[in-house]
């Protein structure tokens, strides 16, 4: 689990650089296009961050039940 949590956060930091050049230059430049290549890798990483969050969930549960048993 704390694997799953490492690659969670990892996964974030790329995230956090693609968005934060792309808003400021977004806000600078009004005919500023978005790469499609930046919105496939942000679906990517979003995609990867939720299913590591659903998988620490659904790990943590089994081992909550597991302890009540």
């Amino acid at each position: 689990m704390k694997k799953l949590s490492l690659l969670r956060l990892f996964s974030c930091l790329p995230l956090i650089a693609i968005i934060i050049p792309d808003v400021t230059e977004a806000m600078i430049n009004r005919d500023f296009k978005l790469p499609f290549f930046h919105i496939i890798t942000g679906a990517a990483l979003i995609a990867m961050i939720i299913t590591c969050t659903l998988i620490i969930r659904y790990l943590k549960k089994q081992q909550v039940q597991y302890q009540h048993s």
